[in-house]
C-alpha cells in the first residue's frame, strides 16, 4: 500500500469521525431544538420524551414536574435529573444524596460533574464542610473541563455552571461565582438560572411545594 492511500484513508478516516462527532452535537429531537432556541415553554409542551419534556420543565423552574417526567424516563440521566430537582426545592435532601451516590457509582464518566452535583446537595443539606471538600477535591478538573472541553454555549449545561457558582461562592469565590452566573445567563437567556437572585427563585419554589403539603393539595 502505498504512503499516499495511506494518507488518504486516514484523512478520509478523520473525516468521517468530525462529521459523525458534528452531527451527535446536533440536538436530536424538536423539543432539543427548541430547548437550544431558548423556548422552553414549547419544549416542555411538544416533547415525546419525558426527558426531554423534564429538561426543559427544569429550565422553566417548575421542579415538581420536572420531577414527575424525570420518574417517567428510563434514560441513565433521569436519577441525577430528580436528585437535583429535589435539592432546588429543599426537599427529600437525603433522598437526592443517595440518588445521587447512586448514579456517581453507575455512571461515573464525568464524575466531577457529577461530584459537583453532589456537593451542592450537600450544601443544601447543610453539609457545608462535606461539599466544600469534594468541590474542592473536583475543582482543578471542572475548571478543565470548562476550559478546554465545554466552551460553547448550552443550555442544558447552564444549570451545572450556576451550581459551579453556588460552590464557588461557598468557598469565597465571589468574583468566580459572579463570573459563572453571568455564564449561566448567557447560556439559558429566559431559564431559570437567569434570574437575579436564583437563590430566590429556588426557595420560592420551594415555599409553594411546602405550603401545597400542608393546605393537602
Amino acid at each position: 500500500m502505498s504512503v499516499w492511500l495511506v494518507v488518504l484513508l486516514a484523512a478520509l478516516l478523520v473525516i468521517g469521525w468530525l462529521v459523525a462527532y458534528m452531527l451527535a452535537q446536533k440536538p436530536a429531537t424538536k423539543a432539543q431544538r427548541l430547548i437550544h432556541q431558548h423556548r422552553y415553554a414549547e419544549a416542555a409542551s411538544v416533547a415525546v420524551n419525558p426527558f426531554d419534556r423534564a429538561e426543559a420543565l427544569k429550565l422553566l423552574g417548575r421542579f415538581d414536574e420536572a420531577i414527575d417526567a424525570y420518574r417517567q424516563s428510563n434514560d441513565p440521566s433521569a436519577r441525577e435529573g430528580i436528585a437535583l430537582s429535589l435539592a432546588h426545592l429543599g426537599r427529600d435532601l437525603d433522598e437526592a444524596r443517595r440518588l445521587m451516590e447512586e448514579q456517581i457509582a453507575q455512571f461515573p464518566q464525568i464524575q466531577e460533574f457529577q461530584a459537583l452535583a453532589l456537593a451542592y446537595i450537600l450544601l443544601r443539606a447543610g453539609d457545608r464542610d462535606a461539599a466544600l471538600r469534594l468541590y474542592r477535591d473536583n475543582l482543578e478538573l471542572l475548571e478543565t473541563r470548562f476550559r478546554d472541553d465545554y466552551t460553547d454555549p448550552d443550555p442544558l449545561l447552564a444549570e451545572t455552571v450556576w451550581l459551579f457558582a453556588q460552590l464557588a461562592d461557598a468557598n469565597g469565590e465571589h468574583a468566580k461565582a459572579d463570573l459563572l452566573r453571568v455564564q449561566a445567563r448567557e447560556w439559558a437567556p429566559g431559564s431559570v438560572w437567569t434570574a437575579a437572585t436564583p437563590v430566590a427563585a429556588l426557595n420560592s419554589a420551594s415555599a409553594s411545594w411546602r405550603s401545597r403539603e400542608e393546605s393537602g393539595n
